[in-house]
């Protein structure tokens, strides 16, 4: 039979290891509980991914919708051809059809020196004009100058007040090599402009940028038409008289008297 010291050593060694168990329990139990945390906090923030990468998907989404939705947004008022802004009589009998860009310093020089001729000949029911807006500096140059002012000028068209743009566009042009036809800037410009500039319909057209998606099909038929192409190209009725390899501007057009001449000589024989 055991003696009482034994028996004490006997029992403190049981407890000894029932301790030690429990340490062990006790550590086993925490790193459970950490690794169950850890887990919950990996799924918390996949979860967050998740939600995070949806969100960008959901507003990538809207934005290619929206791009979209602006891309296949045709002007309402454009001609019947679907290039053109259409000024004067549509049955006048001369037709002048005008490529042209509004950072383009060249087209400034046409428009000073046969504007005046130009709107003449169209108050007197003689001629009708085609614009199409092309942006071909912005392609040569770099920057979006060409968009912004063509999207305003279609936005001007829109509320009937496209004649009085075009005229203070190429009025207030910048340099050639300066992007400063920005939206601001032409919406400044415009408040100048009466009927226009407090308009709300063409503020939200010009800020929204409505039509700018719409101005690459002009491009296309441009470049399709003048493998070379330059502006500002002229052609009249049928005939190219400015661009391509036409260098030089054709005897029918080679003054604003000799044009008018031109026109009036045809309106004549149409009558």
């Amino acid at each position: 039979m055991a003696s009482r010291k034994e028996q004490k050593a006997a029992a403190r060694e049981r407890l000894r290891q029932e301790m030690e168990r429990r340490k062990r329990r006790t550590r086993r139990n925490r790193i459970i509980g950490l690794a169950a945390g850890v887990l919950v906090l990996a799924l918390i923030a996949t979860g967050g991914v998740l939600v995070y990468q949806k969100q960008q998907r959901d507003e990538a989404e809207a934005k290619a919708k929206q791009r979209a939705a602006i891309k296949a947004r045709t002007p309402d008022k454009i001609d019947k051809d679907g290039l053109s802004v259409p000024v004067g009589d549509p049955d006048a009998p001369v037709t002048l059809t005008v490529y042209e860009d509004f950072r383009c310093p060249a087209c400034k020089q046409f428009e000073a020196a046969y504007g005046k001729s130009i709107n003449k000949l169209v108050k007197e029911g003689k001629l009708k004009v085609k614009y199409r807006l092309v942006t071909i500096i912005d392609a040569n140059v770099g920057g979006n100058g060409s968009k912004v002012a063509g999207n305003a000028a279609l936005c001007a068209n829109e509320v009937g007040q496209f004649q009085k743009l075009h005229t203070g566009l190429f009025a207030s042009q910048p340099p050639e090599d300066q992007d400063l036809f920005t939206a601001q800037n032409v919406l400044m410009l415009s408040s100048q402009i009466k009927g226009l500039g407090d308009d709300p319909k063409f503020q939200k057209c010009v800020k929204k940028d409505q039509f700018r998606k719409w101005l690459p099909k002009v491009e296309k038929e441009f470049t399709k038409r003048f493998p070379q192409p330059s502006t500002p190209s002229l052609i009249l009725d049928d005939k190219v008289m400015f661009g391509g390899e036409q260098r030089e501007m054709a005897s029918e057009m080679a003054t604003p008297q000799q044009f008018e001449k031109t026109v009036n000589q045809r309106a004549k024989a149409a009558s």
